[in-house]
């Protein structure tokens, strides 16, 4: 039986895929590069859910992979930055 914590995990990462989803379908309809950067993070903070999941959950002594994670979330950040940089120009 999944505790609370692990629920949250697993709702947050299917939050951040149903995030990525909707806005990598939007951009193929329109074309809008905003929404493709935006799609891409939210694909990188779908990738971060998944590896905490991983690391507390699946292997909560044997693995740390905190810093894997944070540098996953960073690039997520970094290529949001980048999508607005470059959409406001």
């Amino acid at each position: 039986m999944l505790e609370l914590g692990q629920v949250v995990y697993v709702l947050c990462g299917l939050t951040s895929l149903g995030c990525t989803l909707l806005l990598l379908n939007r951009y193929r309809k329109t074309r809008v590069e905003l929404l493709f950067w935006s799609g891409v993070a939210f694909f990188c903070f779908t990738a971060t859910n998944v590896l905490l999941y991983v690391d507390l959950v699946v292997f909560p002594y044997s693995v740390d992979l905190s810093l894997l994670r944070n540098s996953v979330t960073l690039l997520g950040v970094v290529v949001l930055l980048y999508g607005l940089i470059k959409g406001s120009t």
